[in-house]
């Protein structure tokens, strides 16, 4: 084990980067990331198809979230269980079978279950494959590597937005959601081929119990903090069309690109993160990212903002966001106390940040309705504190369990 120039220690892991596996799970990720941003830009079609208003289909976006906010923890003590390899090709798999059965939905019935099935297939992935790029990676990679990974969601989102749309133009929202399909399960092979098995250990002997039990202070924390960061970004990204449309004239069109530019900021902040971890305390960087993310969001939803303002500072914001999301997903490893652990830990961070976004939608659209814009900035101000307070006293939880031992 290293002591980094932060304090905080981290488990031995791989001598040497096996980049070979941790970018084919890293396009796993990527893949299945592409599968929970498929529906949105074929909602009119969808919507006309079945008749759906646009609170059925706003279900149906979501669902894919509710097995990680019920299981991620579960799943986090399964994948330990089961094999990281294996679990990241099931999940991709079990992806890539319910995109097709979607395809195929006659019924909204269907095309739910698809949906929800579709979400344990995801919580596999998101859960093993950070889990498995932190045992792939040498501990001078593992910060850029997991930095690396914290990228994928926003990367295969931004990947579905542009696609999307035009593909369906061409074959359909059918065909769109068979080559999502393809994708995926390609994904698959390509992990199956590049990431080697690895020998059954002794951690596959804990039972779950212990595993919860024996979970530090700092994961908790951790996984609290996260929550605070997935509610801020959800704040930001999902209110500033309706704020383009409503205060500035824009088409929702219009409004939903600009937006999808801004969050490719995401993937700029989340790479910086693993050029800062090597250079700057971890302390310094969660600190400095959540005050100038908060600094930038005032001038975001200024009602008097002009374009120019609101575009650039919007991205500053959320390339603020990125930094912390990589800084989380590296931090994991660390305060997880052992290897053992880091699955369990990846799970609480999967379960807590499912649970933001499921909640995240309604409890901002409420303040809205009773609030103007003006509110936006204080509640990203909260989220922000949230984060930065427990991310801080999961550092604290864990350089004290070090000085304990």
């Amino acid at each position: 084990m290293t002591i980094p120039r932060n304090g905080s220690r981290v488990e031995s892991t791989a001598p040497k980067s096996d980049w070979q596996a941790i970018i084919a799970v890293f396009l796993v990720g990527v893949a299945g990331a592409v599968q929970v941003g498929r529906i949105a830009p074929v909602i009119p079609a969808i919507q006309q198809e079945f008749q759906l208003d646009l609170f059925t289909i706003g279900w149906i976006v979501s669902l894919i979230t509710l097995a990680s906010a019920c299981f991620g923890l579960l799943a986090g003590f399964w994948v330990v269980q089961g094999g990281l390899r294996k679990s990241v090709v099931i999940g991709a798999l079990v992806m890539g079978v319910c995109s097709v059965a979607a395809a195929l939905s006659t019924s909204v019935s269907m095309l739910i279950g698809a949906r929800v099935i579709e979400g344990f297939g995801y919580l596999a992935i998101v859960v093993a494959a950070p889990t498995l790029i932190a045992r792939e990676a040498s501990q001078k990679d593992a910060p850029f590597a997991l930095a690396l990974w914290g990228t994928f969601f926003t990367l295969g989102l931004s990947l579905a937005a542009f696609a999307g749309g035009a593909i369906s133009e061409l074959i359909g929202w059918h065909g769109w959601f068979m080559t999502t399909a393809g994708l995926v399960l390609l994904s698959a092979l390509a992990a199956l081929v590049s990431v080697p098995k690895s020998a059954r250990s002794s951690d596959a002997d804990l039972n779950l119990r212990t595993t919860f039990f024996k979970m530090p202070p700092a994961s908790w924390l951790l996984g609290g903090a996260f929550l605070g960061l997935t509610l801020l970004t959800l704040a930001i990204l999902s209110l500033l069309p309706t704020f383009l449309v409503q205060e500035h004239g824009f088409a929702p069109s219009s409004a939903g690109s600009v937006t999808g530019g801004v969050a490719l900021a995401s993937i700029v902040g989340s790479l910086c993160y693993g050029f800062l971890a090597s250079r700057l305390p971890e302390i310094v960087i969660a600190l400095a990212a959540s005050i100038a993310l908060t600094a930038a969001t005032f001038p975001v939803f200024a009602t008097t903002a002009s374009l120019h303002q609101i575009i650039p500072f919007a991205a500053v914001a959320i390339f603020m966001s990125g930094i912390l999301v990589a800084q989380t997903f590296s931090t994991v490893p660390k305060v997880a106390g052992s290897p053992k652990l880091i699955g369990p830990s990846n799970g609480l961070i999967a379960q807590l940040g499912s649970v933001g976004a499921l909640a995240g939608p309604p409890m901002v659209g409420a303040l809205i309705s009773v609030a103007d814009w003006n509110a936006i900035p204080i509640l990203v101000a909260g989220f922000t504190m949230s984060f930065a307070i427990l991310f801080t006293l999961a550092l604290k939880s864990h350089n004290a369990s070090l000085r304990m031992t």
